[in-house]
């Protein structure tokens, strides 16, 4: 387990990697860094390095996601985004930026997949005749 954490952030790491030296169960190339950080910063105090948040572009084509989990009153939600920067220890979506390629600790708070176009896809949705208006949950595996 690392020694310290990173200021600022509610996971200061990444476990997939650090952890376990385990890969992300959903790709099938992975890299596996050293113990040492040292040689990548050298110069600085770990555990006064600030980590940025990169927003990206998610090119989603749809903008509802369908549930038909019989314990949960709402079919649809709509997400804005992945990933949080709020970056809450126990938040239960961590997981889900798995599925893009990052892990679940670090990269869950600083990587953030901005759909861009949600506007305009919701707008396209509710045009289609097959819509039927309905209740949506807003930001389910997100803050709002």
């Amino acid at each position: 387990m690392p020694s310290e954490n990173i200021k600022g952030r509610s996971s200061g790491f990444n476990p997939l990697n650090e952890l376990s030296c385990q890969p992300n169960r959903f790709e099938e190339i992975s890299l596996v860094a050293g113990d040492d950080d040292s040689r990548f910063f050298p110069d600085e105090d770990p555990t006064e390095r600030k980590v940025e948040t990169k927003f990206y572009i998610d090119t989603s084509k749809t903008i509802l996601a369908k549930n038909d989990s019989p314990d949960i009153p709402f079919t649809y939600s709509l997400n804005p985004y992945r990933g949080c920067e709020h970056g809450c220890i126990y938040c239960y979506a961590r997981p889900s930026h798995e599925y893009l390629g990052f892990s679940s600790g670090l990269d869950f708070e600083t990587k953030i997949m901005v759909k861009e176009n949600a506007p305009e896809l919701l707008h396209k949705t509710f045009m289609k005749k097959s819509w039927v208006p309905q209740i949506i949950a807003l930001s389910g595996n997100t803050d709002c």
